[in-house]
């Protein structure tokens, strides 16, 4: 029963990418439409999304160490994207900002819930604090500005703070801070903001998962072998980075935790930012975005093969 549950948490993702897949063979839209929807998803859906996370994080005093210990892990995968990027000679301008991302909500929570149950998400919950942390307050800016080549001056740090994405951030922290989210959520008119907020968000997933698929490209050895590099580099650098600072920060405050373990491995081993391919594919060529399509779907598979057999060890692990 478990691995049916698992199968059908892991089974929409893989065939709304073939779905996207099939429509590109078909040629369904031309290149101007997926441009459009691409647009439509990261200027506005995308912080429908963000909004949607952050009102509903449970902020909890006792989550502020595993989550600043998170945020650190994507600070030193961001940074040392940079450094060896150029180091291992990687093209794409997008490469550095490859790494420093996972799938918490799209991945980590379901792969995690339907193995070890709800009742146990205290640890991912945590982390999941610094993950969505990181992702609006540092990645999200940093990889619109570095992936549109501007400039971060006090002009253009201006109208970051007045574009949705910010809005949606400042908005969501304010109904949190001042401890009157449920207060507005329970009125008709906040609630039904909410609700249609939180409505526009759940559209984002499904159209970058099928526009990702619509980028696919394996008929093309070279652009295959460039993705499955990116994809080996990504998982380098997480499982060193992640678990160094796990030895020597996390471990210290949790112990070796049966679900805390559980609860990291789930998380660092799934694929990157859906985010990040819709912004590389409003910002970047054609080629970035194949590439980088490409990559997310080995990467989604190769995700879910590693959780599938770290569940599978667990008797080995912890005997």
């Amino acid at each position: 029963m478990q691995l049916e549950h698992l199968i059908r948490s892991v089974l929409p993702v893989i065939l709304l990418i073939i779905f996207g897949f099939w429509l590109q063979k078909r040629h369904y839209f031309s290149e101007e439409t997926v441009q459009g929807v691409t647009k439509l998803v990261s200027d506005y859906l995308i912080p429908c999304t963000i909004f949607t996370t952050f009102i509903g994080l449970d902020l909890r005093p006792e989550h502020l160490g595993l989550a600043a210990c998170t945020f650190l892990i994507q600070l030193l995968l961001l940074g040392l994207g940079f450094l060896t990027a150029r180091l291992f000679h990687f093209k794409r301008r997008f490469a550095p900002l490859y790494p420093c991302a996972f799938a918490f909500g799209f991945m980590a929570i379901p792969l995690f819930s339907t193995v070890f149950g709800l009742e146990n998400m205290g640890y991912l919950t945590s982390m999941g604090v610094g993950h969505e942390l990181f992702i609006g307050l540092v990645f999200m800016p940093v990889a619109r500005i570095y992936l549109k080549g501007e400039t971060a001056g006090p002009r253009q740090i201006g109208k970051n703070l007045l574009s949705p994405l910010f809005v949606m951030i400042f908005l969501a922290l304010a109904l949190q801070l001042l401890g009157i989210r449920d207060a507005v959520s329970a009125t008709d008119l906040g609630g039904g903001v909410i609700d249609t907020i939180s409505k526009l968000g759940g559209i984002s997933s499904t159209l970058i998962l099928i526009t990702v698929g619509y980028r696919i490209h394996m008929d093309n050895p070279d652009k295959i072998r460039e993705s499955l590099r990116l994809v080996a580099w990504r998982y380098l650098l997480i499982f060193s980075v992640s678990y160094g600072v796990k030895f020597f920060l996390m471990d210290p405050m949790v112990g070796q935790d049966f679900y805390f373990n559980a609860a990291f491995f789930t998380l660092i081993s799934q694929h990157g930012s859906v985010i990040l391919n819709a912004y590389i594919s409003e910002y970047g060529s054609l080629e970035d975005s194949q590439i980088a399509s490409n990559a997310f779907a080995i990467n989604a598979v190769i995700g879910m093969a590693l959780f599938v057999l770290y569940v599978c060890l667990l008797p080995l692990l912890w005997s």
